[in-house]
């Protein structure tokens, strides 16, 4: 809704984040800018630096939605009946899911210049609940394992899921020869990963 001059709205932030995501959706994140938004919007080139004062901190909202998307797919099923190895086959098929629906959202949220040379503390954050989560079911599934080699299976596991999601993300993935439909491939190698993280030899 429009107020006064046609200049403030309501809720401009949340505007700004809706328009922002489909534009990095459509076009990716490298060519967006503040003044793009303001023009989609609909409102002065200046009103939104009053909620995000240069780009980087527009890119990292918009980052941070993607991923308060994704957390909140995991937190369900981590909090759900699954064992652990059903349950680590969900999350990895929640987040193949996610960045095959995502893809250029997924780049920015994952390989930009927000996570170079090393990830904004912000995204850190979202990381280290989505490693706390793979590592629960993990050690659900084997309590009696140590807190190392429950460590390094979750690490294997999210190196095998995140690898296979950007390798499909980037089009290399069909160049593997399967006699298979793409979903029955995606089931069987996030299958095979949880399998072998929740495996007790």
């Amino acid at each position: 809704m429009v107020r006064g001059n046609g200049y403030h709205k309501e809720d401009l932030r949340g505007d700004l984040i809706k328009a922002g995501l489909a534009y990095v959706e459509k076009n990716g994140h490298v060519s967006l800018s503040v003044r793009t938004l303001a023009q989609t919007v609909g409102v002065s080139p200046g009103a939104p630096y009053h909620h995000f004062p240069d780009r980087r901190s527009l890119l990292l909202a918009l980052a941070v939605e993607g991923f308060e998307q994704l957390m909140r797919r995991a937190r369900v099923i981590s909090e759900s009946t699954e064992t652990g190895g059903s349950k680590l086959t969900s999350l990895g098929m929640s987040f193949i899911e996610f960045t095959t629906t995502h893809p250029r959202l997924a780049e920015l949220m994952y390989e930009s210049e927000l996570t170079t040379p090393e990830p904004d503390p912000k995204l850190q954050e979202f990381q280290s609940v989505g490693q706390k989560i793979i590592r629960g079911a993990i050690a659900s599934e084997l309590p009696k394992a140590s807190a190392d080699e429950v460590e390094i299976r979750a690490v294997a596991f999210w190196s095998a899921i995140y690898g296979f999601a950007a390798l499909r993300r980037k089009q290399n993935i069909p160049f593997f020869a399967f006699d298979m439909k793409p979903d029955k491939v995606i089931q069987s190698v996030v299958s095979q990963a949880a399998t072998i993280a929740a495996s007790t030899t």
